[in-house]
């Protein structure tokens, strides 16, 4: 059920993608650059706040260029696409969110988008704590169903364009979550 779900989201991430690169380059040279997958986020612990924590975004910096990347993630199928050229990325920052709390994390988390490819960058697991003093955020990249090549290709109608599976570095990682600014704007919030 969770696979029908994911590819209805996928199609819906996608479409718009596709459509507005195929007036500008060749659809091969727009399928080429492309990057996705998809993120799960869980709450571990005792007193969660009534909101479920969502990936709002990440952002990624392309090593060779230093150009920045904002990538946004769909809060209700996790599914996550960019147009990358190819070249080594890291992602550097992830953000999420509580309702109207925001949560940010800093990882380091590598990888490599190959060229006449499209990159699959796996399937993210991601747990991170109820609020507290020291808020932890663990990650697991894993490589996702084994079918998922050929779902996507069939989402895209592209069976030619051969996919690579691209594991972002290191495959676990654990950091510290932190607050931002995006709380309800009442006073209770903004005490000094």
């Amino acid at each position: 059920m969770r696979g029908k779900f994911f590819l209805a989201g996928l199609s819906l991430v996608l479409a718009p993608a596709c459509v507005s690169g195929v007036s500008e380059t060749s659809p091969d040279s727009t399928v080429h650059q492309l990057a996705f997958g998809y993120v799960q986020v869980e709450t571990d612990g005792r007193y969660p706040r009534n909101y479920p924590a969502k990936l709002r975004f990440f952002l990624l910096t392309n090593e060779e260029t230093g150009a920045r990347s904002r990538v946004n993630v769909d809060t209700e199928s996790g599914v996550f696409s960019i147009s990358l050229p190819a070249g080594r990325y890291v992602v550097d920052r992830l953000q999420f969110s509580e309702g109207p709390f925001r949560v940010e994390s800093h990882v380091q988390l590598a990888f490599l988008v190959p060229e006449k490819k499209l990159a699959y960058l796996g399937s993210w697991q991601i747990e991170l704590e109820t609020p507290r003093t020291i808020r932890h955020m663990r990650i697991r990249i894993l490589e996702g169903e084994a079918e998922f090549s050929k779902k996507f290709s069939a989402v895209l109608g592209s069976e030619r364009t051969p996919i690579a599976t691209v594991l972002p570095k290191p495959e676990t990682f654990e950091t510290r979550g932190f607050m931002v600014d995006g709380q309800p704007n009442a006073r209770y919030f903004r005490r000094r």
